[in-house]
């Protein structure tokens, strides 16, 4: 039907070239209203939707029914070739300024070709696909949501589980982008967490490396000082040594030249010999070259006589060959002559019998003329005309009478009717009196029933009530209890993943030097090297928290000393490091380790800051005492800096003082002091800490299963709660079923007492009127009986004249017969020759061709004879040439044999005198041979010297940065051997040193500064995990608001739609739980009219996707598109709900532009423009469209 012209028009066309099916370029003009495109099975139909969703961005090549996105692009047919592009537009109504463009339309376009380049524009310019996709948010339109809605998506909404459902909620809700917002944020959080908890981590690594790092400064300044030392020396010893090297180089260059002197004579008189030899050799392989170009010639001077022997044996075949030929056509045309000759007698014979038929048909058509002129005036004698109309007369007459008899009959039947009926309705009249009293005293019963009923619904709703109340509240205490215990939980994770970690680090002995770490695993494992080791001083003492860092710090690197049993046993521990090179590490033997307190003088024990001696503030196994005294005894610990500076003045700063944050003051009064955080685990809390989270997880476990126990009791005293809350309202639900019945009684009573009261009422009226009737039918009977006398005469008079008519009739049919049987022979006379004559016609315009093709034939025939004579004579003029050829050819085939002979001979000669020469060439070349190898042998002695002079150099060069002349300036008057003394005396002092890290001294400070930078990075984390911590509540917040209400807005839409679909019923959409907005699945309850409610699985398949399609049209409701595209989403359904589904999206067509691709009958009578898809070309779409306006068609091809 047509539509006004204030409906919506948002997708104006669409233009396709190259896409799938569509291989020339097509246009679809939508218009106003409902537009169907309809076609067969694979005629491509759904590449109209695919194209759109393509346009519009789609990405998957699996969601466009392809592998890879070149196959988008028309891959050709039989009969045409691939196109190299694809390319579709959609031109849009900006009337409205639905797109933030200044153009009244927008013209969407994509562009792909076969390379897999791709091109996006938008009004004809360039631009990305992120602006498609901005240009369209928020306008509800675009490939996502329910623009584009395909068969696909009714299996999908039918086949999701009730999790995956709420996401088409969540679409109409627009909570999407909050939950991607969310995903970003946990990701980010992920992220955050990561990075603090290994920034933590590097922070409790650097914290034990500071101390001991420092202390490597120390010693690595002093070792630079010794290798300075070490340096000079070694320059002087590689000076001294060159120079002796100097000395031997300068004698083997004078025996090098005279040697290279001799050689070179004796070079030029074997290079004379060689060049002699050497020419004759050149005019050997010209020899050579001139034989073989000769004996080439000589093979073309064969190959050219024996072809034209063969050519000449040809041509004599040729020439038999033509004679047979010239015979074969002369008899072929002899035959030919006589054919034609025999073809124009036949055709003569042939054209006298057609003219002699042609007369004979003629009079026969003349004689059937005249007969079925004569049988016309004899059918026109019959009078068969009057005899019908007198046979329909007594018919009708008699019809008459038949009609007055059945009436008179009727008249009495209804007369006894009536009156058994009114002794009916007397004896019914008394029976519904009787009846309407007694229901007037059944509803005064009822009333007095449903007043008692009414008062014990009131008592059972507020015990429901008072149910409901306690119930919540026991809810309430159970959610607040699940939050405890999720805390909880979060709390005893973190804490064991704590745990574990540290314990992992202990027992891995992650933060020891690698030669600790592998001699206390190698203890582990009972290696018999390490059988008297007790364990690192880390490992035996124990210290309160507060005391940590001032012992570690005075330890220093020492707090990874081991202390052995025996000085054997350090020994043994010190040859298993070695022999498995596996670094370095200190021992304390407890045999030989000296102990011992340092005196604290009286006035730095009395400071109010000072602590005590290290060694006291810790606790240890008695053997360990004198390891601990070694190593804290002569160490004071104090409060602060102003506190260990006092100490350090009353005890003549002779003592080494350390403070509680770490700061020291070291023999002599130098300091050391600075920022020094303590937040990760270090060697000496690490154990401490293991131990409190053991503590804590064990406490953690006992509340959890408290708090689970209390949860059980609750979720008992819950189930009672509801056990009695489901009684109440079990029999709340009775008494209201109850009420009901009651209630309906009291109506049904009501009603059939006033029914009963209408009924008698009635049933009077009924009696009066029969009474009437009864009068009326007597007087009609009367009347009756008058007429069917009157109709029996008339039809007497009839039955007469009909007999008289129909003897005249009988005699005219005779005279008829005989002239029939006449005409009916000369008919068949007449087709006979007619046929006779079509055949002579047809038989002589065969003959005529044949005699046509016969003289063609002829004609070729005689030019094939002269060409095979031209051919023959052509042959024997041209024999005389080629002999005169062959003659020529066999005489410069003798003169090139002499002269290869001649060419020969010369060679011989030539190759003998060469032999002589090269023999006395080979006694040169041994006297040459025998002078270089005296060369070679003072070459190599000289290389040798050169390489140690080289080497020197190079090692002054590389090692100290100096060349042979700035090492002159290192020589003192002392010898080699001095020199050498030096050098292991500072050695032997470098290996007492022990390991020595020269990179401390600068990474010490650098170290510094990374650990404040990260103490500071430490915070910034800190302050963001709190931030995106807050956000996701904001986030979940707003999301759980926006799905419940978008959930609400779908619901009831759903409702209306599933009514209008299914002209009844109900169906709703339920929360699996109400409780948790952000994660509950959605069920989808649908009632068809006459059943029962049930989930959406057990309906059948028809209503499965009735209701489905329902559900899309409600989402569309709520966020509504400017267009919509459905691709057969009704394919599934039968008829009825077929049609409708067309009239429910032809009113929706009022809002929102459909594009409809169907199949279906019912989709098609509600169109407004039909879009045919045909295939008159294999594999090539056409589209035609039908503008349907009542009855009237315009039909046009796209």
């Amino acid at each position: 039907m047509a539509k006004a012209d204030t409906l919506p028009v948002f997708l104006k066309s669409i233009t396709i070239q190259g896409f799938k099916s569509f291989a020339d370029k097509v246009k679809l003009e939508l218009g106003q209203g409902l537009s169907v495109v309809v076609g067969p099975n694979g005629s491509g139909k759904s590449n109209v939707a695919d194209a759109i969703r393509w346009v519009l961005g789609e990405q998957s090549a699996k969601n466009l029914r392809g592998s890879k996105m070149e196959d988008v692009i028309f891959s050709g047919s039989s009969v045409r070739r691939p196109v190299g592009m694809a390319e579709v537009s959609l031109f849009f109504d900006n009337s409205t300024g639905i797109f933030p463009l200044e153009y009244q339309e927008v013209i969407i376009t994509r562009r792909v070709y076969r390379d897999g380049e791709g091109q996006y524009f938008i009004n004809r310019s360039s631009c990305r696909l992120k602006d498609i996709h901005e240009l369209f948010m928020d306008t509800g339109a675009g490939k996502e949501g329910f623009s584009i809605i395909g068969q696909g998506r009714v299996e999908e909404i039918l086949n999701l589980r009730s999790e995956e459902r709420r996401t088409l909620i969540e679409e109409a809700s627009g909570i999407t982008k909050y939950r991607m917002r969310k995903r970003e944020a946990l990701k980010r959080l992920d992220e955050t967490e990561h990075n603090l908890e290994r920034i933590r981590d590097i922070l409790a690594e650097i914290e034990g490396q500071l101390g001991p790092l420092e202390e490597q400064a120390t010693i690595a300044r002093e070792a630079v000082e010794l290798t300075t030392e070490q340096k000079a020396l070694e320059i002087e010893i590689v000076a001294f040594d060159l120079k002796e090297v100097r000395h031997k180089l300068t004698t083997s260059v004078q025996e090098t030249e005279e040697l290279q002197s001799a050689i070179a004579a004796a070079v030029a008189d074997l290079s004379q010999k060689e060049s002699e030899i050497l020419g004759n050799k050149v005019k050997l392989n010209l020899l050579d070259e001139q034989i073989q170009k000769q004996q080439e010639t000589t093979y073309q001077l064969d190959q050219a006589v024996n072809q034209i022997v063969q050519e000449l044996r040809l041509r004599q075949e040729r020439e038999g060959y033509l004679g047979e030929q010239i015979n074969r056509v002369t008899t072929e045309l002899s035959s030919h002559e006589e054919k034609v000759r025999q073809s124009t007698e036949q055709l003569r014979a042939l054209e006298d019998r057609k003219a002699l038929l042609h007369k004979t048909l003629e009079q026969a058509n003349q004689a059937l003329a005249a007969d079925e002129q004569r049988l016309a005036e004899a059918k026109a004698r019959n009078g068969l005309e009057e005899i019908e109309i007198l046979r329909g007369s007594l018919s009708h007459l008699q019809s008459k009478l038949a009609e007055s008899t059945a009436e008179l009959n009727r008249f009495t039947h209804q007369l006894a009717t009536l009156n058994s009926t009114h002794e009916q309705l007397v004896k019914e009249k008394k029976d519904k009196e009787a009846a309407l009293f007694s229901h007037e005293q059944q509803e005064a019963q009822v009333q007095e029933q449903l007043k008692a009923q009414e008062e014990l619904q009131t008592d059972i709703r507020l015990q429901t009530e008072r149910a409901h109340q306690e119930t919540a509240q026991l809810r309430e205490q159970s959610k607040a209890g699940q939050r405890e215990l999720q805390e909880l939980n979060r709390d005893l994770e973190k804490k064991s993943a704590r745990y574990h970690a540290l314990k992992n680090l202990e027992d891995s002995l992650e933060g020891y030097q690698r030669g600790v770490r592998e001699l206390m695993l190698a203890k582990k494992k009972n290696q018999p090297s390490c059988g008297d080791l007790c364990g690192t001083l880390a490992d035996l003492l124990q210290v309160e928290e507060r005391y940590e860092v001032a012992i570690e710090v005075a330890l220093g690197a020492g707090i990874q000393n081991i202390v052995t049993e025996t000085e054997r046993g350090a020994k043994e521990a010190v040859h298993y490091l070695k022999s498995h090179n596996l670094g370095r590490a200190t021992f304390l033997p407890l045999d030989v380790i000296q102990g011992g307190k340092a005196t604290v003088a009286k006035e730095a024990a009395q400071d109010p800051g000072f602590i005590g001696v290290a060694v006291d503030l810790i606790t240890f196994a008695e053997k360990y005492r004198k390891a601990f005294e070694s190593q804290l005894g002569r160490t004071l610990i104090v409060t602060d800096m102003e506190a260990a500076t006092r100490v350090a003045r009353a005890s003549g700063y002779r003592a080494r003082i350390v403070t509680l944050e770490g700061d020291q003051v070291h023999p002599g009064g130098s300091l050391t002091g600075g920022s020094l955080q303590r937040k990760g685990s270090n060697l000496l809390g690490r154990s401490r800490e293991i131990q409190e989270l053991r503590q804590e997880c064990d406490e953690r476990r006992t509340q959890q299963r408290e708090l689970e126990l209390k949860a059980g009791a609750l979720s008992t005293q819950i189930q009672k709660g509801e056990e009695n809350l489901k009684h109440l309202m079990g029999e709340e639900q009775e008494l209201k079923s109850a009420l009901a019945v009651l209630r309906t009684q009291e109506l049904n009573l009501r009603a059939q007492a006033q029914r009963i009261r209408e009924e008698i009422t009635a049933i009077a009226a009924r009696m009066a009127g029969i009474e009437q009737e009864r009068d009326e039918l007597q007087s009609h009977k009367a009347l009756g009986a008058e007429e069917q006398s009157k109709l029996t005469d008339s039809i007497q008079e009839a039955q007469e004249a009909l007999a008289r008519q129909e003897e005249k009739n009988r005699q005219a049919s005779r005279e008829m017969e005989q002239l029939q049987e006449r005409l009916t022979q000369t008919k068949v006379q007449a087709a006979k020759w007619e046929q006779e004559l079509k055949q002579a016609v047809e038989r002589l315009a065969q003959d005529q061709a044949l005699l046509g093709e016969n003289k063609h034939l002829l004609e070729r025939k005689r030019k094939d004879l002269q060409d095979l004579e031209e051919s023959k004579a052509r042959l024997a003029f041209e024999q005389g040439d080629w002999e005169s050829r062959r003659r020529e050819a066999e005489e410069q085939q003798r003169q090139a044999q002499e002269v290869l002979i001649a060419l020969r001979k010369e060679r011989e000669v030539l190759s003998k005198e060469l032999m002589d020469q090269e023999g006395l060439a080979q006694k040169k070349r041994q006297e040459q041979q025998t002078l270089e190898q005296k060369l070679h042998n003072l070459e190599l002695k000289t290389a040798r010297w050169d390489a140690e002079w080289e080497t020197g150099s190079r090692r002054l060069l590389e090692e100290f940065d100096l060349t042979w002349d700035e090492a002159q300036t290192y020589q003192s008057e002392r010898n080699r051997a001095e020199l050498g003394a030096r050098v292991q005396e500072i050695k032997l002092r470098m290996e007492l040193l022990g390991p020595v890290n020269q990179a401390a001294i600068e990474e010490y400070p650098k170290l510094q500064e990374r650990y404040d930078f990260l103490s500071v990075q430490k915070q910034d984390l800190e302050e963001a995990n709190e931030s995106l911590q807050q956000l996701i509540a904001e986030l979940d917040k707003t999301m759980s608001e926006r799905f419940e209400e978008g959930f609400i807005a779908v619901n009831e839409a759903f409702k209306v739609v599933f009514k209008e679909l299914f002209n009844g019923g109900y169906a709703e959409l339920r929360l699996v739980d109400p409780t948790n907005l952000l994660d509950t699945g959605v069920e989808i309850i649908a009632q068809p009219p006459g059943k029962k409610p049930q989930l959406l699985s057990l309906l059948s398949g028809g209503e499965r996707a009735l209701t489905a399609i329902g559900l899309l049209f409600a989402l569309l409701k709520v966020k509504p598109s400017p267009f919509c595209v459905l691709d057969e989403i009704e394919a599934s359904l039968d008829d009825a709900n077929v049609s409708r589904f067309a009239q429910y999206i032809h009113r929706l067509s009022d809002s929102t532009q459909f594009l409809v691709i169907s199949h279906r009958k019912g989709t098609m009578e509600a169109a407004d423009v039909l879009y045919g898809i045909t295939m008159e070309e294999s594999g090539v779409s056409k589209l035609l469209s039908v503008q349907l306006e009542g009855q009237d068609k315009d039909t046009r091809t796209a």
